[in-house]
């Protein structure tokens, strides 16, 4: 009789457990979103998540940053279902191709989306702003030197130091620390590596006289930057759009029938004076993201 129960027992409890462990995991009615490394991104997440939660039945659940690569590779994998990311991006980074092989009268965007749905990742479309990397030095220094350009740099590298992210220093991908070097023909004093949090309050001390950074990055205002002019042609187009697997909206398609109306909510609604705004509001001014996110949705007439 003991047995019986204990036995009737075990049977509920795995019961139980399993219903509960069903509930826990992720399901058609959630979807996860990839925090920004950086506040451009962020803002732009949190746009998303506002207007999802606006305007579908689903739950935004974030999920913390990471990588170039690492991030794709979750969102390839289906544990991530959206974030933001640029063509430039797509297509050097993670695809590991280059711009001069972009066909003629094809656009990088497109190209860049043709090559990522080998790996069941495209950009859903474009924002407007186009945020590409670029050289910075300080204002006052490329004033004195007469510097506009990146070749303007090359007389002057030696005897400056260049700091930048991390990951501008990886190996992965062809828009980077030594292919620039080559191209441009730059030499430097010194090269460091930096958290990218402490980029700019280095250029600030002055530890470091170069930087990278993003054209649309508030801090440059902030920090009094020049951003010099890629007069080669080194960077790519990095127009921004949302980042998914080819298969998102069939995923969602009965919990969020409207999902891709609603993430196009934003194309071509930003540009980039509007994007630095935004990065400014926050990096510099220190507003709270989602009261910066939501003004901008409401000053478009994109939300209630």
């Amino acid at each position: 009789m003991i047995k019986k129960i204990l036995s009737g027992l075990l049977v509920f409890f795995l019961v139980i457990g399993v219903s509960a462990c069903g509930g826990s995991t992720k399901n058609d009615e959630e979807i996860v979103l990839l925090k920004g490394q950086f506040s451009e991104i962020t803002i732009i997440m949190e746009m998303a998540k506002i207007l999802i939660e606006d305007n579908t039945d689903l739950t935004v659940r974030y999920q913390d940053s990471m990588n170039t690569v690492a991030a794709a590779t979750t969102i390839e994998k289906g544990d991530v279902d959206l974030y933001v990311s640029y063509d430039g991006t797509l297509l050097a980074t993670i695809m590991q191709s280059d711009p001069s092989k972009v066909p003629a009268g094809t656009s990088l965007f497109d190209y860049a989306n043709e090559l990522g749905r080998e790996k069941n990742l495209e950009l859903l479309s474009k924002f407007g702003f186009e945020n590409t990397y670029a050289i910075a030095i300080k204002e006052d220094f490329a004033k004195e030197h007469n510097i506009n350009t990146i070749s303007d740099l090359k007389k002057y590298s030696k005897d400056l130091v260049f700091g930048a992210e991390h990951e501008f220093f990886d190996e992965e991908g062809s828009i980077r620390f030594k292919p620039m070097n080559e191209f441009y023909g730059l030499k430097w004093k010194n090269s460091v590596s930096l958290d990218i949090g402490l980029k700019y309050s280095s250029m600030d001390s002055g530890n470091i006289d170069v930087t990278v950074v993003y054209s649309t990055d508030g801090l440059n205002r902030k920090s009094d930057l020049k951003v010099l002019t890629d007069d080669k042609h080194f960077f790519p187009e990095y127009y921004a759009g949302f980042l998914m697997r080819t298969d998102l909206f069939e995923k969602y398609k009965d919990t969020a029938p409207n999902l891709k109306e609603v993430l196009s909510m934003l194309d071509g609604k930003i540009s980039n004076e509007q994007m630095i705004d935004l990065n400014y509001a926050v990096d510099a001014e220190k507003k709270d993201v989602h009261e910066v996110a939501m003004q901008f949705l409401k000053e478009n007439n994109l939300i209630k």
